[in-house]
């Protein structure tokens, strides 16, 4: 018996889309601190280096989280950004995870 192709993608494992653009929630010419490697490890396709770069990211975004806390400056919109970059990061690491578990990189 032949599945259709809605049939087949049951069986298919989510595959998580990365951004095309990986900062849309950041408009204009503003650049923050924590951009670049950001911006890096969204555009990393060497799955052996994605975990450094992540850690990287998360370390320059969360230095950039806790002087917002701390003094309040910064605008709604970067502090928008930083969530969002939190998670597409999060996604990413997951994603590194599995396939360093495909790979038996542990």
């Amino acid at each position: 018996m032949q599945l259709s192709n809605i049939e087949q993608s049951r069986f298919l494992p989510p595959i998580r889309p990365r951004p095309l653009d990986p900062s849309p929630e950041i408009k204009g010419p503003t650049s923050y601190s924590w951009h670049e490697s950001y911006r890096a490890a969204l555009l990393e396709t060497d799955w052996t280096k994605m975990e450094e770069l992540v850690q990287a990211a998360e370390s320059e975004i969360h230095k950039r989280r806790l002087e917002l806390s701390k003094d309040h400056n910064g605008t709604q919109e970067e502090r928008e950004a930083v969530v969002n970059a939190f998670n597409d990061l999060r996604g990413l690491r997951m994603d590194a995870a599995a396939w360093r578990e495909r790979q038996n990189l542990k």
